[in-house]
Order: C-alpha cells, then structure tokens, then sequence
C-alpha cells in the first residue's frame, strides 16, 4: 500500500514507503516495522533489523503502569510532510497508533526522517496524551525474533561504547555471538568487506540513551532494543531512569546509517550530533602541547619545581621543537597543586611571560571536604547540596555528587571559578564531572527529572562563567562521560593513563574503537604522557626507549601532549628522576618529526577495525592511520614482549604505489622502500614504529588519469547552501561511487554516496577556508580537488 492513510489494523495491507535508498515497511501481520537500505536500481541491499515492535512504558493519569508496542493500538495512522531542520531539507514519515486495548487517552508516534542531503535517516518514538502522564523508557527499535543481519563470519563485529571513562572502560569489538550494552552509539560490521551499520542518538538533553545487542552464529540478531531510558551500573546509576512528564514525551532522535565503511560511518555519526550541537570549539591556540603535574609528582607538587620545569620547557624543549606550530605550550597543574594564592599569581604571570598558557584543577560536581561548609556566596552549606539516592547522600569514588541544578554547587562553582580566573589561569581541567550524571531521588530546579537534565543545567551554567570576560578558558574534560560532549574543548579518552606499555594499549584502545571522537571534541587526551615514572602500578622508573616511544606516540596519534615528568632537577620530593626524564626528553620529546605530526591535533583511524593485538575484543590495535593533503602517515604498535613483523597491503591506507615518493620512518630517520603493493614493518618489543609517505605534488590534485589511459576530470563548484550551509556541486567524466570532503586539517567534513552519478550536491555546515575533495570513481579509481571556500 502506498504512502499515507488510517487504517484500521488487522484489516490493512502492508504500509512500504521508498525514499531515495531506503525502504521503510510496516508489517501489517507482524505489527511491526522493518528498514532497508537499498542499491541504486532499487533493490534490496542490507535489511538493517525487521519484526521491529516500538516500545513505551508510561504511567497513565492514575500512575499505573504501562507497555504499549503497535500491537497494543486499534489504529494506525500514516502521513508525511516536508522537513527542515538540522540535518537539512527531507521528508518526515509519520506513523500515529490510536485507541490502545488498555483504554488509555494516549497515543503514540513513530517518525522516520529522510534527507536530501544526508544518507542517514533519523527516527523517533513518542507518547502523548494528558500532561500527567510519565515516561522513562521510549524504545523506537525493539526487536525480539531473530534475524540474519550478516552471513555467517569471524570477522563480523559489534562495537560497545563506554559511558564514560572511569574505571578503566574500554570499548569492546565483540564478535557476533554474545550479548552487550552499548552506550549512545553502537556499530556493526564486517571487519574485511568494512561495510557496517551504525545506530545511535543525536540528542543528550534529557535522556541516557542505549543500543541493547543479543547476537549468535556470528551474523545474527536475536534481540535488539535502541532505547531511550538507559540506567545501569555502567551508568553510574542505582535508581531507574528519571520519568519525563507529559502530555508529549519523545525519546531521542536516533541516527541510522549504512555506510561502505563503517568507520566513515561512525565520522557521519558525529557529524550528525555536531549539527544539533556544535562542539566547543573556542580554543585558538593550537594542539596543547605542555606539562602536567599529577603524572609523577601527583600529591608532592611545589611551585618551586613547578616553575624550575616551566622554565625547563621555554628554555630547552620549545627551541628544539617540543611546542604547537603556535609557540605555545601548557604548564598544567593538576589536584593538590599546595600553591599559595600569591604563588599561583606569580607562576601565571611568568608563563604568560614566557608564552606559556597556565592551568589549574577542578571537581565541579564533587564534594571531597566538610559536610557543613558554606556553598561559594550563600548560606547553603554542602551538605544542602548534595544528590541524594534512597534519601541517602550518594558518593562514588570516594566523593559526594553535588546536585548540579542547586544555588548552593553553583555559587561555589562560580566563585572558584572566577577565582581562578582572576589569578590568571586559562586551561582548566575539569574532573569527575561523571558525579553530576547520577539519576537522584530529584534535583533543587523544577522540572528537572532525569540525571542528563541536571547535567546539562549544571555545565551550562559552568560554561557561561567560564566564557565571560576578556577569553574563554580551555576546558578539558578528565573522569567525564563522553556524551554531552560540546561543554569540553578536550576529553580523556580513558581512565588515569600512566607510561608502560600496558597503559599505550589501554590508551591505543580508545582510539581502536573511539578515533571519530575528536569530531565531537576538538581534540581527544590521551591523558598525562609519562616516559620516569613515580614507581607506582602503571608507572615504573624503567620503562625501556621503546615503551617511552610508544607511549609518547600514543598521544601523537591522539591528539594532545602533556608530558608529565619530574623534570625538576632541584624538586626532593622523591617522584621520578629529573635527570634521567631530561635524558629521555632529548631522545623523544625532541623529534621535529613525530611534534609535527602530533601538532595536527588529530586521532588516528585503525586501519583494520576488526584485528585486536591479542584477539580479546576488549584489546586495542595496531595499526593507524591518518591522511593529510601532503603526507598519509601509519603508526604501528607492538604491546607484546617480543618482536612483531608484518605487512599492511596499501589498499588498506588508501593510497597506490604511483601516490609517493618516499616513505620515512619517523623515529630512526630511515627511508623504507616500499616493494609492490603492501608495506613491510618490523617492531622490536615494547615499541612503535611511524611511517610517513609523502604524497607526490599534484598527485591526484586536479587531473588524474584512469587505468585505461583516458582523463578523468572532476568540475567542483561551491555555492550557498540551506541553513546558511554550503552546497558543493561536482560534475564527473566518470560516474562516480562516494565523495569524501576534508578540511586542510585532514578533518573529514562529508561523506556521501553516489553511486553511478556523474553529478552530485554534497551539503555542508558552515564552513571556511581550503576544501579537499576525494571522488571515488565506479572503476576504483580516485580523484582528489581543491575549493576555496572564502
């Protein structure tokens, strides 16, 4: 049956709707849908669940409660109409289910959004009816019968992202044959053919949203729930989700996305949530390279050591090379910094001198001091402000949650604040913000019910303190979950991160499974780079050159460096060994190379996806990637004891053997060669090796030439968008396959598939600057353009 229409259920036809590449069907027998993604002549490709029976649990006006799926609803309902909202120009497929068997006045409505100029849709679940009725779980995929979504393969994959990072969560590349929860996002995939699904919400406003996944036989299906309502031990939580009042509660938008690759799909992912949200973007002064105090001398802080290494930094490390493209450089200070106010002036003023940015701690949500103490400029005392679960003041890790919505948390927030910003500090890093995310018995502000909502009123707040006056300071987000994302310049990407080569992979697997983070943020942390450590687990004395050259990689490949040592040669407190770090620092911290690269700020991208050090889905890898306009360069990691050798075929790195000229491995200074079409590697243990290919001027820039010996030419012309966007209009010889658009950063902008198209729109946010183009061709071939966008 075509496209709009009431109908009574059980005496209707199927309801199938086609939309450029998707195929949304309700099942009339099953009362339930099922999405498609097709081929370009119009035929089934992948089926990306089935037997889906949308889910609302609700309390009606009396309190009792309720679980409604289509199959609950006498009537269905379906309409459309033109959309336009962030994700551009489209059409909404609206399906409305009335007169429920439980005799309730509600309703509820599954929408199903498709883009002109998008290749995801976007779906949501709502409940309606009177402003009494309640919701803490809307779930608008909820399949429980089995269906095939791969053929049967070791390589197929689903990926669980963490919700935050403490407690030294990784993400998990499970194969197909077990159950998870995945927070926010989920993916899966097969790890040789890359093709993949990714589903997850676009909004985190009010709810704590979750991708629930039973797979067997390595390719199917047997339960999957994508839900809003989420609360777990994973969550931090003990209470159910917080209910959302009525008469209309809607789950969060969620994103669905079939992509070639998955990992461009998990980059279109983040997209998709920065055109909801922009991320914080307000920093200026390039990738943060510097110190930071907690990794070796932790508690033992003095100024006197912290202004011998901030001068040791200015007069030794920056002119040889340790230092942004920028000239600047962070002299973190973390917890117990034992700073005076008159020190902590003094030691601003000098880095300032010196052209150093100079940072300070913070627990917002966390209270670690005297239950009766007075709250900033008011008469709460702390106790006043604390969350409470089951009546009870609720702690995690030692610390009491502060409700993030009370006067009291953010009088003290404001005060510390402009404290700090008053005695010269720019970076602030921003720790256990997880404890202002625990669902409590309520919050001080009305009409806040749910843990997100008091968490994104409390940084709200924080944010527009810290935003006022003269510059913004430099957020980085350390113990923090990973959704909201765009009140942090910076995020952690995993627990406490120390220096052996135990914490490289602990740090490498955040990137295996979390690269396409540094969309959301403009950069990822690696956490403290330590090369001597204090002695503590995770951070020895004796780390070999090799683990010191790992680890220092591993924030190269991440996106900030915040090298931790003690470098102060006159500090006695026992922490590290000055001149063994000072010794150490000529040997890593001082290549022109590896700085270079670090300086793009960028996360690399796993080469494989699906191919774990040790097999353990919870492992990192070790291969990565990124491509720039002028280099592509490859990191290879060895976390094991002994030597490990290989090959990556270049069709891997999307790059051919005509693309360059020379290959350079950054850490010895050799120029590998490079025979047919793979590259060799060879890891002494405990160790990284970094190869830089440059990429021949011109290459693929402007004219490339097919494999037959025929010009091959692409036509680009940029022009105002919709949403004050951008469009950018290609005109191929050939017919094309994708086109991938970057910034001069690397950054991918867009991706779009367009098969068989010799004409193509690729819409784009707002935008300045260079724009690089790669149209991938039918025939395999690719072709790389410029545009100017001014």
């Amino acid at each position: 049956m075509g496209a709009g229409g009431y109908f009574t259920q059980g005496y209707a036809e199927d309801i199938v709707i086609v939309d450029g590449l998707w195929k949304i069907s309700y099942i009339e027998n099953d009362h339930a849908f099922r999405v498609n993604v097709l081929n370009e002549d119009g035929s089934a490709r992948k089926c990306l669940f089935t037997r889906s029976a949308s889910e609302a649990v609700y309390d009606n006006v009396a309190g009792e409660s309720r679980t409604v799926t289509p199959a609950s609803f006498a009537d269905i309902k379906q309409t459309e109409e033109k959309v336009n909202d962030e994700f551009g120009t489209g059409t909404s497929y609206t399906f409305t289910f009335t007169r429920p068997d439980n005799g309730d006045d509600v309703q509820m409505v599954q929408r199903f959004c498709v883009y002109e100029e998008n290749d995801f849709l976007i779906t949501d679940l709502s409940i309606e009816g009177d402003e009494a009725i309640r919701s803490n779980y809307l779930a608008p995929v909820s399949v429980s019968q089995m269906y095939v979504l791969f053929s049967e393969s070791e390589d197929n994959r689903m990926l669980k992202v963490p919700f935050d990072n403490d407690g030294w969560t990784r993400y998990n590349k499970y194969k197909m044959n077990t159950s998870m929860t995945s927070y926010e996002v989920t993916a899966w995939f097969n790890g040789e053919t890359k093709e993949g699904i990714v589903i997850g919400a676009v909004d985190h406003d009010h709810w704590k949203n979750a991708i629930s996944v039973e797979a067997s036989d390595n390719g199917r299906v047997n339960v999957l729930k994508v839900y809003s309502g989420a609360s777990t031990s994973e969550t931090r939580d003990v209470l159910p989700h917080g209910k959302l009042k009525g008469p209309k509660i809607s789950s969060a938008r969620m994103f669905v996305g079939f992509a070639d690759d998955w990992r461009t799909g998990m980059e279109t992912f983040a997209r998709a949530n920065t055109m909801v949200q922009p991320m914080r973007d307000t920093w200026d002064k390039g990738t943060p390279f510097g110190w930071q105090s907690w990794g070796v001398l932790e508690k033992k802080n003095s100024f006197d050591a912290d202004v011998e290494i901030a001068d040791y930094y200015h007069e030794v490390l920056k002119p040889n090379g340790f230092v942004n493209s920028q000239g600047m450089q962070i002299i973190g200070i973390d917890s117990w910094d034992n700073l005076s106010t008159d020190e902590r002036i003094k030691l601003c003023k000098e880095g300032g001198e010196n052209g150093q940015t100079v940072g300070l701690y913070f627990t917002p949500f966390s209270w670690w001091w005297g239950w009766s103490d007075k709250m900033g400029s008011t008469q709460y005392t702390a106790e006043d402000c604390f969350l409470k679960v089951n009546g009870e003041p609720y702690s995690l890790g030692g610390a009491i949650c502060l409700d993030p919505t009370h006067p009291g948390t953010k009088s003290w927030i404001s005060t510390r604040i402009q404290e700090m910003k008053k005695q010269g500090f720019r970076f602030l890093k921003l720790d256990f913000t997880s404890h202002g995310m625990v669902q409590a018995d309520s919050y001080y502000a009305k009409g806040v019910t749910t843990a997100m909502e008091a968490y994104n009123n409390g940084l709200s707040y924080l944010t527009k303190v810290v935003d006022e006056g003269d510059e913004p300071m430099f957020l980085s987000f350390s113990i923090s979950p990973l959704f909201p994302y765009h009140y942090g310049n910076s995020r952690r990407v995993g627990c406490d991160t120390w220096a052996d080569i135990g914490q490289t992979e602990y740090c490498m697997n955040a990137i295996s499974g979390g690269w396409w983070t540094d969309l959301l943020y403009q950069y990822n942390d690696p956490d403290h780079l330590v090369m001597v450590g204090s002695g503590g687990w995770g951070s020895p004395k004796n780390c070999t050159l090799g683990e010191n050259r790992a680890r220092f990689t591993s924030g190269a490949v991440t996106g900030m460096m915040m090298v931790a040592d003690n470098f102060a040669l006159n500090d006695d407190s026992g922490n590290g060994d000055a001149a063994l770090s000072r010794a150490r620092a000529q040997e890593i911290m001082m290549n022109k190379d590896i700085n270079e690269m670090a300086d793009l700020g960028r996360s690399f991208m796993p080469v494989y996806g699906h191919k774990e050090h040790n097999g353990n889905a919870d492992a990192a890898e070790t291969c990565f990637m990124h491509h720039t306009e002028e280099y592509l360069y490859v990191a290879v990691f060895n976390y094991t004891d002994g030597e490990s050798s290989g090959s990556i075929p270049l069709s891997g790195l999307d790059i051919a053997l005509g693309d360059f000229d020379t290959v350079k491995e950054l850490w010895s200074g050799e120029t590998v060669v490079v025979d047919g079409e793979e590259l060799s590697y060879k890891v002494p243990a405990k160790d990284v090796k970094v190869f830089r290919f440059h990429k021949k001027p011109g290459s693929g820039i402007a004219d490339a030439m097919s494999e037959g010996g025929k010009d091959a030419r692409l036509d680009v012309h940029i022009l105002p968008g919709s949403n004050g966007g951008l469009e950018m209009n290609i005109d191929s010889s050939a017919p094309l396959r994708k086109i991938d658009v970057f910034d001069l950063q690397g950054r991918l902008l867009k991706s779009q598939n367009v098969r068989g198209l010799y004409n193509a729109c690729v819409a784009l946010s707002p935008v300045k600057g260079l724009l690089l183009l790669r149209a991938c061709l039918q025939e395999g071939q690719v072709l790389l353009a410029k545009a100017m966008v001014h």
